[in-house]
């Protein structure tokens, strides 16, 4: 036993050696970095929403990069927190920027092999999609306090993050040393690189089109006062990919490498001086405006060529394209311009009013409620699989998960908002006064009401009034108790035809309680405009007439009110009804 001991000395003195060398080794290749990060705003419903850039910061002398075995030092970057994968890579919008300290760490040597960023992939981690950046430094660089390393245009799904959906997520990243613990240390090692919002805010104002006015559906004097008001989520929602059309200036959000900077990606020779757009957006924030619901009176719409921004900032909504309307449904695609993004449109939440004209078709009869919704475009279905940056089918920077939103509270989306109303599309409307009807044992009243629309050969294809048909609707009121109830015609009343009857047959229909007796006065409501009546009291069998009369036509309140405030009744001109002005 002794002499096994004694022969071990020799062993264990070299192993001792071993380890003294490998951690000489250990402390020559080591760089201690402080993590600075620059969040961004990023859109909840964003697929490819540029995340902060991540500054490492050398701290301290001494540091040398490469490992222990004088090989190259990898760098991990892991968007973990929450899980998010990489949209992009190095080849559209990813780069580092780095002092001149570091020169040599990314100057590629026999022995370093690739270095820079070297991988860009999104990868499974315990069930969640993450995206992971390796860096590779040279060894043998020697970068002396502040030096530094910035890595710049990451891509992040934010849509596709899980709870990054929620307003004010916030995303972290970790820093982790990869092929050697002691090649590189990070203080603090997980920041803080983006907080999520909402993009947009949509108020979509109705209005009334009558049908009875075409193609715009305006009373005369009338004018539309539909909108759908877009307004940014926050003040630097809304990217124009190049703003001023100008080409990559101070105006654009530009990768900072600036003039005392070198960069590279997977290459392998530092460029000085490089200037790019930030994540190499290859369009502007666009807008997917849906109209719905659309009935067949509708034959056209009609989209603004360019819509201002409302608060005097030089920027503005473009078209670009449209469709429909068919099958009740019609779609347009705007995109965000700005004179000077990071000088003008940056600083202030920016509103645009979107008013989309519809033509109202003659001769047509369909009513309905025509709605509105917009999403964040281009638009893409939502993600549940792991799809390696660059590896979508849509490429588009930025685009989003289609979601419609209509209400200018900020809800939680997903899901979609319902689209709200526009435009009510509804008929003119003809209101009588019949000031007194009767019916009972001895007497009854006839009633005749004319729809005179559509009377082309009396005025001509220019003048005449649109043919127009619909059901009329007859309101009693009795002498004594008031509101009794409601009767409405089975069939339309066509155009050029009229409806007559007795009020003796109206009663047994009245809802909600039959009549067999009415004394009082009757509102009637046609569904048509320029209606004409008369009324004549009678004995049931109408063998002596007692009293008739024309009845009165009531302004549409549709078109202009037919009641009048106190101080405005001395007002000649507006007390003139709409319609043939009968002034009855």
């Amino acid at each position: 036993m002794t002499f096994l001991k004694a022969s071990r000395l020799p062993v264990l003195a070299g192993l001792l050696c071993l380890l003294l060398m490998g951690f000489a080794g250990a402390s020559y290749g080591a760089v201690r970095f402080d993590v600075i990060p620059s969040p961004t705003e990023v859109i909840t419903t964003g697929r490819s929403e540029v995340l902060g850039s991540i500054n490492l910061v050398v701290r301290g002398t001494g540091n040398v990069t490469g490992t222990a075995l004088s090989g190259a030092a990898q760098i991990g970057i892991i968007y973990n927190n929450p899980a998010v994968q990489i949209d992009n890579t190095t080849s559209t919008g990813i780069k580092i920027f780095f002092s001149s300290g570091f020169a040599s760490a990314f100057t590629k040597t026999a022995t370093s092999g690739a270095v820079g960023i070297v991988r860009v992939e999104n990868i499974d981690l315990n069930g969640k999609y993450v995206g992971f950046i390796t860096l590779n430094l040279a060894p043998g660089a020697t970068p002396a306090e502040n030096d530094y390393i910035r890595v710049e245009g990451v891509r992040g799904r934010i849509d596709a993050s899980g709870t990054g959906l929620t307003p004010g997520t916030n995303f972290f990243a970790q820093m982790q040393s990869i092929n050697d613990p002691a090649a590189a240390q990070f203080q603090p090692e997980t920041v803080r690189v983006a907080t999520s919002f909402d993009g947009m805010n949509i108020k979509v104002t109705p209005m009334n089109l009558l049908l009875c006015f075409p193609p715009t559906g305006l009373a005369p004097g009338g004018s539309y006062t539909n909108s759908i008001k877009i307004t940014e989520g926050f003040a630097r929602a809304f990217v124009d990919a190049d703003s001023g059309a100008a080409g990559v200036d101070a105006a654009d959000r530009v990768d900072s490498g600036g003039p005392a900077g070198v960069w590279t990606t997977d290459t392998v020779t530092p460029i000085a001086s490089v200037a790019g757009y930030l994540g190499a957006p290859t369009n502007s924030t666009q807008f997917y405006v849906v109209l719905d619901s659309i009935p067949d009176s509708v034959s056209s719409v009609t989209w603004p060529a360019t819509v201002a921004e409302a608060n005097g900032v030089a920027s503005s909504l473009v078209f670009v394209s449209s469709t429909g309307p068919t099958a009740g449904v019609a779609t347009a695609t705007y995109s965000y311009e700005s004179v000077n993004q990071t000088g003008a449109s940056d600083l202030v939440i920016e509103t645009f009013t979107l008013q989309p004209t519809l033509t109202i078709a003659t001769g047509k009869t369909s009513t309905g409620t025509v709605n509105a919704g917009v999403s964040l475009a281009p638009t893409v279905s939502a993600l549940s699989s792991l799809v390696q940056p660059g590896g979508s089918a849509i490429n588009s920077r930025p685009r989003f998960l289609s979601m419609i939103e209509s209400d200018d509270v900020a809800l939680g989306n997903p899901p979609d908002d319902p689209t709200k109303p526009y435009a009510s599309i509804i008929r003119c409307n003809c209101f009588l006064l019949f000031t007194y009807v009767t019916s009972d044992a001895a007497f009854d009243t006839g009633i005749a009401i004319a729809n005179t629309t559509g009377d082309l050969e009396v005025f001509g294809a220019t003048a005449e009034a649109p043919n127009q048909l619909g059901k009329i609707t007859f309101y009693l009121y009795d002498k004594s108790k008031g509101y009794v109830g409601s009767y409405t015609t089975a069939a339309d009343t066509l155009s050029g035809a009229s409806w007559v009857n007795v009020l003796s047959n109206i009663l047994p229909s009245v809802t909600p309680t039959a009549l067999t007796s009415f004394s009082g006065y009757i509102i009637a409501k046609a569904e048509f405009q320029y209606c004409h009546a008369l009324a004549f009291i009678a004995d049931t069998k109408f063998g002596a007439v007692a009293h008739g009369y024309l009845a009165n036509i009531i302004p549409d309140p549709a078109i202009k009110s037919g009641k009048r405030t106190a101080t405005a009744a001395a007002d000649i001109i507006s007390l003139c009804p709409a319609g043939e002005s009968l002034n009855n």
